[in-house]
């Protein structure tokens, strides 16, 4: 009797067990700008989730060909929010699927405007129109922390208030784009917060724009579009910089050379016919096994560039995988520059793992084939101390070290020509003769001339990429920084 009363008590305990209800989860999803973006341009989804109970979870975003999936550890004392740019599509979908209870699904359809947009950021909540541009109202919290999703909008006009309004992310994101030459105005910001904002922003400081009342603020930005800004370099333009990779090639080339070389032998020394049947069996069971113990080869492009005096240089990263067989391939991602990371051809598709943790990507997944090149697209800022003056004197140029370090050897370049920069101290100077300047002989210094503002000269260095980890040994880099207008 004691035994069977110990089993019906079992037996209850676990149906009690049984009956407990899964974690209360809740899922709310919101797009940056009010969700408003513009085609083909990346905005950002904001995801927060709650739960009453510790349970696990994972989370999916997809937008048009990209995904992102995070796995999640919840907590019902710690809120969960991750931020993720996506591209302009129709619609973004969220799902968030417990390991108990039923999946969440979120919709958000994005609001896509064919005219530019103006991001209005007023304490008041008050609007401002422009001729020409869409007018949106947005507060501090409807602000990206994705840098790249600051392409959604093509001006920002912000008050203090708002500003202050922002968080560090947001903050490091405004400064980001003030270096990649955004059109920004601010208006009625403290002398302080105003000369932080001119250390980061790029192009002499010019889309950067600082204002006392709203009229003036409209008015500075009326003028800036007469000045067209310099562009990124564009993925199209790397050709020169990359030379096609044709280890994939060579690796079929000498599979085929060998194989050659085999059937030559067996033909001089004479074989039974059967081994020449057997032959082409066991050549291409070899020839598949070396290309599956192949690991896909792949290379980094790094291009930056910064202006004297800024403290800030934005940059631009091109990475190549080469295919060498069909496969489902997972590509680690630098951890440096993971933050901007997406797949340079639109029509790519392209899964991410994130780090919920600190809401970066740290694995690209996508389906791989012989021959065939995938390229992933980085982009962001990096600190910069280097500044250069020069000063044109009759048949010379004096190069002045104005920044706080060392530079390495490089090239100075102005006026289509190219003249060698030895290594310069702090406060050190040069004089580099007008007459010994010539044409740029590489693809580095071909590419970084034709970027230079006119009239303008700059240097350009080697870029140390020893501090980013998980590149590849090859990877190469450059850092061109234009000097003050004269």
């Amino acid at each position: 009797m004691p035994g069977r009363l110990y089993l019906l008590l079992g037996l209850a305990l676990c149906g009690i067990a049984h009956a407990a209800p899964p974690p209360q989860l809740e899922l709310t999803a919101t797009a940056a700008w009010k969700g408003w973006t513009r085609p083909g341009r990346t905005t950002e989804v904001d995801l927060r989730v709650t739960v009453d109970a510790a349970t696990a979870a994972t989370l999916e975003v997809t937008a048009g060909r990209r995904s992102a999936q995070a796995a999640l550890d919840l907590q019902p004392a710690r809120a969960l929010r991750l931020q993720w740019p996506v591209e302009a599509a129709d619609l973004v979908a969220v799902d968030l699927t417990p390991a108990q209870g039923p999946a969440l699904h979120r919709e958000l359809r994005l609001l896509r405007s064919e005219s530019p947009i103006l991001a209005v950021g007023l304490a008041s909540g008050d609007t401002a129109r422009l001729e020409g541009f869409h007018s949106i109202v947005v507060a501090a919290d409807d602000v990206p922390r994705n840098a790249s999703a600051f392409a959604s909008i093509d001006a920002l006009l912000i008050d203090a208030p708002t500003l202050d309004g922002l968080d560090a992310r947001q903050l490091g994101a405004l400064l980001a784009r003030a270096a990649a030459c955004d059109r920004i105005v601010v208006l009625n910001i403290e002398r302080a917060a105003r000369r932080a904002l001119d250390g980061a922003a790029g192009c002499g400081g010019r889309p950067l724009m600082s204002a006392d009342s709203l009229p003036e603020a409209l008015d500075l930005l009326r003028s800036s579009l007469a000045t067209s800004q310099p562009r990124p370099l564009a993925f199209a333009g790397i050709g020169e910089l990359t030379r096609p990779d044709l280890a994939a090639w060579h690796q079929v080339a000498v599979m085929l050379g060998v194989y050659v070389a085999a059937m030559a032998l067996l033909l001089i020394v004479g074989t039974p016919p059967w081994v020449w049947l057997l032959a082409p069996a066991l050549a291409g069971v070899a020839s598949l096994a070396w290309l599956q113990a192949m690991p896909a080869p792949t290379r980094l492009l790094v291009w930056s560039e910064g202006d004297s005096g800024a403290q800030i240089a934005r940059y631009q990263g091109w990475q190549r995988v080469a295919g060498v067989r069909r496969e489902h391939l997972r590509v680690p991602l630098p951890p440096q520059l993971a933050s901007g990371v997406q797949a340079c051809d639109a029509a790519q598709p392209m899964r991410f793992d994130l780090d919920p943790r600190s809401g970066q990507a740290v694995v690209a997944e996508f389906e791989q084939r012989l021959f065939r090149q995938v390229w992933l697209c980085y982009s962001g800022t990096f600190p910069m101390t280097r500044a250069l003056v020069i000063d044109e004197r009759s048949g010379t140029r004096e190069v002045r070290n104005v920044g706080a370090g060392a530079w390495p050897r490089g090239s100075l370049l102005g006026g289509g020509r190219m003249y060698p920069l030895p290594a310069l101290g702090a406060g050190d100077r040069v004089a580099v003769a007008a007459d010994t300047g010539l044409p740029p002989d590489s693809a580095a210094l071909r590419t970084a001339s034709a970027r230079v503002p006119g009239g303008r000269s700059a240097a350009l260095w080697q870029l140390d990429l020893g501090g980013v980890s998980g590149i590849p040994t090859d990877a190469q880099g450059w850092l061109l920084v234009t000097a003050a207008a004269p």
